[in-house]
């Protein structure tokens, strides 16, 4: 059983927390992370105090992580202990700055807590990432039935999803009046939609998907003409539920809001792919759908600029580091110029 919670060393908590968020401008979502960090490395250290703070400690919680399991029982990943390091060395470095820190901790003090150059290496190594190909994607939109409101509505999130890889926050929080038809484009603004860092991503839609056009047309249409919708209205409304006697509720109609969480999105991509035999692939993949196919087509650097722009990155290389991985085939392919048509296709 752990010590109880060290006062002193829970306002020091707070206080690195109040810095990141309000100093770095990091989300909740972040800070929770290194609240559990922190509090990981107070556990594992008995609660003593951070003032007394030696490398020593810094050297045993490394050892600590390297034998340390995850929830399922597996060791934890190189990506997970080399965030969970690069916390503690921000923690570190932020104490060396603090009144009645100073003279006990050293900047160079926070260096103990990096990987091991192997282990940096393996963490920084991007994980294989499956994502269907265009042809998996129009099949599964093809074999979508659309004959109700609320089917024409997931086609339709399917289909934004096929034509622009649209984070799936920003997805939900997206109303009428961020669509152009016309112009064929998406204006994620951060006032109104949930955007990673707050930033504004002009999203247009990808050639070569007229059949996701076609679904997703058909949809601001029926919005437009049945459901009396306007511009400020959500575009993917959440599903009404009325009280039924003795066997609870039914799905009818839609309520004019939006979808609390992101959940139904992932439940209606997993069920497409899983209705036309594929892969359970999630709302993410499509954008390393799309990149992986910039990567593969785009005849200049222009190209994959915009690619990266539409995706909303705000460098090309991550667009290309994170999303543009090709397989192994169609990397023999490219290097020894030995390739099939059935590599080259999608």
């Amino acid at each position: 059983m752990s010590k109880r919670p060290n006062e002193q060393n829970e306002r020091i908590k707070r206080r690195f927390l109040e810095y990141r968020k309000h100093a770095k401008r990091l989300s909740d979502k972040t800070l929770d992370k290194e609240l559990a960090t922190l509090e990981r490395f107070d556990v594992w250290n008995g609660r003593n105090d951070f003032a007394r703070f030696h490398i020593e400690w810094a050297m045993g919680f490394r050892t600590h992580l390297e034998e340390a399991k995850s929830a399922t029982g597996k060791p934890l990943g190189k990506s997970t202990t080399r965030a969970i390091m690069a916390t503690m060395r921000e923690f570190t470095l932020w104490l060396s700055q603090q009144d009645g820190f100073r003279t006990r901790i050293k900047p160079a003090d926070a260096d103990y807590f990096n990987l091991s150059r192997r282990d940096e290496a393996e963490a920084r190594a991007a994980p294989a990432r499956p994502a269907p190909s265009i042809k998996q994607a129009k099949r599964a939109l093809a074999l979508m039935p659309d004959k109700t409101a609320r089917q024409m509505r997931e086609k339709a999130v399917f289909a934004l999803l096929c034509l622009t890889g649209i984070r799936v926050a920003a997805l939900v929080s997206l109303r009428i009046r961020h669509i152009d038809l016309a112009e064929k484009s998406v204006t994620q603004n951060p006032r109104q939609v949930a955007t990673k860092f707050g930033a504004r991503i002009d999203t247009f839609f990808a050639k070569g998907f007229e059949e996701a056009e076609v679904a997703f047309s058909a949809w601001i249409k029926h919005l437009d003409d049945a459901e009396l919708y306007g511009p400020d209205d959500p575009l993917f409304p959440a599903t009404a539920l009325s009280s039924v006697a003795h066997t609870g509720f039914k799905a009818e109609g839609f309520e004019r809001r939006q979808w609390k969480s992101t959940e139904p999105v992932r439940k209606i991509v997993n069920q497409a792919f899983k209705a036309a035999n594929l892969p359970a692939f999630g709302p993410h993949a499509f954008r390393h759908m799309l990149a992986r196919r910039a990567a593969k087509t785009c005849t200049s650097v222009a190209e994959l600029v915009a690619t990266s722009q539409n995706l909303g990155h705000t460098d090309v290389l991550t667009t290309l580091r994170s999303y543009g991985q090709i397989s192994r085939e169609r990397q023999r392919a490219l290097i020894t110029g030995e390739s099939g048509d059935d590599v080259l296709e999608d």
